[in-house]
């Protein structure tokens, strides 16, 4: 869907406040100048050693989640336990969704609206300011509990440098005073532009990552084929792991059904279903003069089930189409579009890719799942593609 700038609404901002509430003036949405300072700041931190300490730390927190599910287990007549996979993996990424998940709804909601009313003092849009003004003190609390925690205090601008390493939060909370000397170029942010990044990656990255995990799941409980096929390839390669429980770098590199099934699942169920890009200069796409200021809705979700470009079973689940690569498992090798292209793809990719895979292998060792009688399958678009009614799953221990 093409919109044309006729009225002049589109000229300066073609996004809809309260996305912006909901996501944050971050990497995803700033442009130019404040773009390249911004990510100047935000990619370090997702560099080989960070995820792989991150890694660990997703590996700690998936133990505590599976030791709940097999006291669950264990206190059933029947061996198994009903499990609704969102709630699940909404406490397992952050604490934060939920206030993110309502704003969704708003978002979704305003989307539908005239986009004069975007800007009047209506009741949602006066509900969505107390919501961000709530999302902003959350935020406040972890990054001020982050600073005691490191034994430096910063407010005002005074304290010295964070000492919480290379993660995101660290690199954003270093880059709040000019901090040259520790290796961020002197880029520097606000606090409002520390607060916008930190809800860029919890609308972004662990909102993106648990609706991709809720999603892996579905496919391979409806599919046990391949969840038998993904299983015994992670109990293989773990068996020649020495790291116990945790499957470090070398076993997941190993792991190629795995991730083989998490890129058949973000194209079928695209965490986010489309994306907009606005034209900077003049244009021609496909044939078609696009303007300048032009904004372009990309349809990801419709464009991912194209059978002219995906072939005829492009509705189907099939993660052998995988088998030889991204480029060429369709017509087009840039077809799949799950984290974008080019220079705005998703700079969290690599580490959301990584996060799931460590939740996956973990509870494919330890548990097969089935769908529940009760699950209704109703997809729904939240700006993520959330399952409407839920996802119970059945949960059982995996014999030995």
């Amino acid at each position: 869907m093409v919109l044309t700038d006729r009225t002049g609404l589109y000229q300066k901002d073609f996004m809809i406040p309260v996305l912006k509430f909901l996501f944050g003036n971050g990497v995803i949405l700033i442009n130019g100048d404040d773009w390249k300072r911004h990510r100047k700041v935000v990619l370090p931190a997702f560099n080989h050693e960070t995820i792989k300490s991150m890694s660990a730390v997703t590996a700690e927190v998936t133990e505590q989640m599976m030791q709940q599910w097999r006291g669950q287990i264990h206190g059933s007549e029947e061996e198994s336990a009903e499990i609704d996979m969102i709630h699940a993996f909404n406490d397992l990424t952050s604490k934060v969704i939920v206030l993110m998940r309502e704003m969704q709804k708003l978002a979704t909601a305003a989307t539908l609206d005239a986009p004069i009313l975007w800007y009047l003092p209506t009741r949602r849009n006066l509900h969505v300011r107390r919501l961000n003004k709530q999302l902003r003190s959350k935020i406040m609390s972890i990054m001020q509990a982050r600073l005691a925690a490191d034994g430096a205090d910063r407010r005002g601008g005074r304290g010295g440098a964070v000492s919480g390493g290379g993660d995101l939060l660290g690199l954003l909370l270093e880059a709040w005073t000019p901090q040259p000397q520790h290796g961020n170029g002197g880029e520097t942010l606000t606090t409002d532009e520390v607060i916008d990044e930190c809800k860029t990656f919890f609308a972004a990255g662990q909102e993106t990552t648990a609706t991709l995990l809720v999603w892996a799941m579905f496919l391979l409980a409806v599919h046990p084929e391949w969840q038998d096929k993904v299983r015994e390839e992670v109990v293989r390669e773990f068996c020649t792991s020495d790291d116990g429980e945790v499957p470090h770098a070398d076993v997941l590199a190993k792991l190629k059904l795995l991730y083989m099934v998490l890129l058949e699942t973000s194209r079928l169920y695209p965490p986010i279903v489309y994306i907009q890009r606005r034209a900077a200069w003049d244009a021609v796409l496909g044939g078609i003069k696009v303007p300048q200021g032009t904004v372009i809705s990309i349809p990801i979700a419709m464009l991912h089930r194209d059978k002219q470009v995906w072939g005829p079973d492009a509705d189907e689940f099939n993660p052998m189409r995988f088998e030889h690569g991204l480029t060429k498992a369709a017509k087009d090798p840039k077809a799949l579009l799950s984290f974008s292209l080019g220079p705005r793809v998703c700079t969290g990719q690599s580490f959301g890719i990584v996060e799931v895979q460590v939740v996956m292998a973990m509870i494919l060792r330890r548990f097969s799942f089935s769908l529940s009688p009760k699950y209704v399958h109703k997809p729904k678009y939240l700006l993520s593609l959330t399952p409407k009614l839920g996802m119970p799953l059945i949960v059982r221990n995996v014999d030995g």
